[in-house]
């Protein structure tokens, strides 16, 4: 395969899409967490897109990392084109495919699509490429959009009003779960402060968000320091985790906006692996004031992934 040119990383803007002046963008070096890294090379036949997307700063940026999964790739973008809101880009990030993602998207005809961004690496892992994909995306929010989820057809529109009404800068939101022909709509707990989600993260068996659909402040997530590239698995919870020791508030949209297809490829089914990222993020987040309180909670957390593994072993 022929080299090309790395894509230079595009300048930090503000809330109104402007260029910020170097002196005001964030000092990622100066924060004591997980940095983003540059952005690596971008495939030749994608060039044209990235400089179309310089051209625009949409609302809404939808970010997807994906590996070889190239038909639910194409379900989840074309979910996202049928939105009734348009102000949007997608920038999906393919994470080392073995047969490139904008392959499978050429074929559905979607590379037509000047909204459409895409992006290829190395296979560096899930927090790598959603870096990629956030130093990428122009708009205000991130969404975030798993590969093989879907959005609902007014589910940016739910979003974007929510945003505009409340002000919030980090959205969480009720989804709906699919399990063969199965569906059954899942509603998730508010918390009135930072404080009392955070606990809830680290103890309650069912995790009260979910991380796709998720629509964050762009500054805010860049300034955060993206997603901890040292983890290969519950990067999402680290990051959540990580926002709330820090006071971030998230709040919840009560309204389902993603479709979960529950599948035996779902990341989230290696629950022994969670385990021990459990035990580190425990140690790290909870700092409990009562000795062996945070044991405690590691058990808690063991039992719950054990309890999940055994459930889908179950095949219910």
């Amino acid at each position: 395969m022929t080299s090309h040119p790395a894509y230079s990383t595009p300048s930090l803007r503000d809330s109104a899409g402007s260029t910020l002046p170097s002196d005001q963008e964030p000092q990622l070096s100066q924060i004591d967490e997980p940095t983003v890294l540059m952005m690596p090379a971008v495939d030749a036949s994608t060039v044209s897109l990235v400089r179309a997307a310089e051209r625009v700063t949409p609302a809404i940026s939808v970010c997807i990392a994906v590996r070889d999964r190239p038909q639910l790739l194409v379900k989840s973008i074309q979910s996202v084109l049928a939105n009734s809101f348009s102000d949007f880009e997608i920038v999906v990030v393919d994470d080392g495919s073995a047969v490139p993602a904008r392959d499978g998207l050429a074929e559905a005809g979607l590379l037509a699509d000047r909204r459409i961004l895409v992006v290829r690496q190395e296979p560096t892992g899930i927090s790598a490429a959603r870096n990629a994909a956030l130093r990428v995306a122009r708009g205000r929010t991130v969404t975030v959009l798993d590969s093989d989820d879907e959005l609902a057809p007014d589910g940016l529109a739910r979003i974007h009003d929510f945003l505009s009404r409340t002000g919030a800068r980090w959205v969480y939101t009720d989804y709906e779960e699919f399990v063969g022909d199965s569906a059954r709509v899942i509603r998730l707990p508010s918390y009135p402060d930072s404080r009392r989600m955070l606990w809830s993260v680290l103890t309650r068996p069912r995790l009260p968000f979910k991380h796709s659909g998720m629509s964050i402040d762009r500054q805010l997530l860049l300034q955060l320091g993206g997603y901890d590239e040292q983890m290969s698995i519950k990067v999402d919870v680290e990051l959540v985790l990580r926002a709330l020791s820090t006071g971030v508030h998230l709040q919840r949209l009560d309204q389902p906006v993603v479709r979960f297809h529950r599948h035996s490829g779902n990341i989230s089914r290696r629950r022994l692996a969670g385990v021990a990222a459990w035990r580190k993020m425990i140690k790290k987040y909870s700092r409990p004031r009562i000795p062996g309180l945070a044991l405690c909670i590691v058990a808690v957390r063991a039992a719950s992934e054990v309890g999940k593994w055994l459930v889908t072993a179950a095949g219910r």
